[in-house]
């Protein structure tokens, strides 16, 4: 029941498919986590009829209760509250057809969390990643979550002319890997690939994802981080394989 009410007093969840920023802060909840959901499966697919078969739009919820009416590649929440301890995921369609549940990780109560949908059929999981410490400082962020390419580089590059790529890090599956650029930085994006050569589409600025941020400064408002989150790549989709956050 504990759960439960914690999670039906987060429901103002929102979708974003190209990016999302988080910068805004939420009052804390005594006993909760900071929590984040994103879908980075390809294809979410179910047995029906005896056959692996795609359950189309879906939407999501957790531990029973719907937290997102749109849960489809490359969707990514803003920040909720969860109970701490685990919690059950699931992808559903209006028919009831259904990926899951999936069992996360134990969550810390104080910490923050995303939590993201990969794989394929059917071998589907949910990876969590504990959220990096905010900071003032200028940086750039790689969540690995794409089973498809278990290690990847990232780093930033001018915006303006799309050039300069430089490599900053990299991360392996399952882990987020956060590199200062300095204090400040403008001009900037953010990209993951091999070396200093971006996969297709896996590269981001900041005014892709905040249309204010025109200068592609960081930090800008509240937000320090460009968070580039890596899935695997959908066959003949304009999202991903790589979207990008705005946080803390």
């Amino acid at each position: 029941m504990q759960a439960r009410v914690a999670l039906l007093a987060s429901l103002l969840i929102m979708c974003g498919c190209g990016g999302s920023s988080s910068s805004g802060t939420l009052p804390s909840s005594p006993g909760t986590a900071r929590v984040r959901f994103a879908e980075g499966a390809p294809e979410l697919e179910a047995l029906i009829g005896g056959v692996p078969t795609s359950i189309g739009l879906a939407y999501l919820q957790v531990d029973g209760q719907t937290v997102a009416s749109s849960f489809n590649y490359g969707a990514m929440t803003q920040f909720s509250f969860l109970s701490r301890g685990t919690h059950s995921m699931t992808a559903l369609d209006d028919l009831g057809y259904r990926v899951g549940p999936f069992k996360t990780a134990a969550l810390s109560a104080g910490k923050n969390y995303s939590l993201v949908l990969v794989g394929t059929y059917p071998k589907y999981r949910v990876i969590t990643f504990e959220e990096p410490p905010n900071s003032n400082e200028a940086q750039i962020s790689l969540y690995e979550a794409s089973p498809a390419v278990p290690q990847a580089d990232f780093g930033r590059f001018d915006a303006s002319s799309s050039s300069g790529y430089t490599k900053l890090g990299s991360a392996t599956l399952g882990n987020v890997v956060t590199v200062s650029i300095g204090k400040t930085a403008s001009n900037v994006g953010g990209y993951a690939g091999k070396g200093t050569m971006p996969f297709p589409n896996g590269a981001v600025t900041p005014v892709q994802i905040d249309g204010f941020d025109t200068q592609n400064v960081l930090p800008f408002q509240n937000a320090a981080r460009l968070s580039l989150f890596l899935f695997d790549q959908k066959s003949g989709s304009a999202v991903g394989p790589v979207v990008g956050s705005l946080d803390r």
